[in-house]
């Protein structure tokens, strides 16, 4: 196995390890709020947050630079699209980081608007989702027996949170007040539950069928068919 392929396995685990870690946190808090009532807790919450989002957002660097950057012009701009939303859902949880150290930080005022935390986290998913759609597509013949499925897994993950999302927008314009989901009334944040537990497994599969893949794969073809 190349030291690209080495290195890019290695952050696919990374990325399937903080999925599983932040949503287990967010799916428990939902169901038993009260756990949440300690401050401690929620200092701790936000910090695994933010390490999940960040070695997300690196994984998807490493996964242009690495895998993406061997593929054709359109792959490479929807994938630095999706890029783009990452770090934006980045800075959203990055922005609740002082408060975990009792620090008092002044950001500039378009990130603490509301209307950036409710928009950001879909225009986001949508560039990931247009990214998985034209990676369907450009696929080659080695890809599509292990990938095809996966990917249209991944897919329908993203759906599902896009849909998500647009329950936290619709409900952020309907009421003047932003919550996430699992700050919502219980009756709504709990029925939610079983879509975000459907649509992370959905994304896990596809993050988990790519790090088996990568582990087949003892080099990555580039588009002219030579292997890095």
């Amino acid at each position: 196995m190349s030291e690209v392929t080495l290195y890019l396995k290695k952050m696919t685990l990374v990325a399937i390890s903080g999925m599983i870690a932040s949503f287990s946190i967010r799916v428990f808090g939902t169901v038993f709020p009260q756990i949440l009532e300690n401050i401690l807790i929620v200092k701790a919450t936000i910090l695994i947050n933010a390490v999940f989002i960040l070695t997300h957002l690196l994984f998807w660097l490493v996964f242009f630079s690495e895998y993406i950057s061997v593929r054709q012009a359109t792959l490479k701009k929807t994938c630095l699209l999706a890029i783009i939303g990452s770090f934006f859902v980045s800075v959203i949880y990055i922005k609740k980081i002082p408060f975990v150290f009792g620090m008092s930080t002044h950001f500039p005022l378009f990130l603490m608007n509301p209307y950036f935390d409710a928009l950001v986290p879909i225009l986001s998913s949508a560039f990931h989702l247009g990214f998985f759609i034209t990676f369907k597509k450009s696929l080659k013949l080695d890809e599509k027996p292990r990938l095809i499925k996966p990917i249209l897994s991944i897919i329908l993950g993203t759906s599902i949170f896009i849909f998500l999302h647009c329950i936290v927008l619709f409900n952020f314009l309907a009421t003047g007040r932003f919550e996430w989901l699992e700050h919502m009334p219980r009756v709504v944040a709990v029925s939610t539950v079983p879509l975000i537990i459907a649509a992370v497994s959905s994304i896990l599969y596809f993050y988990y069928k790519f790090y088996c893949f990568l582990d087949s794969s003892p080099t990555i073809e580039t588009e002219n068919g030579r292997s890095s």
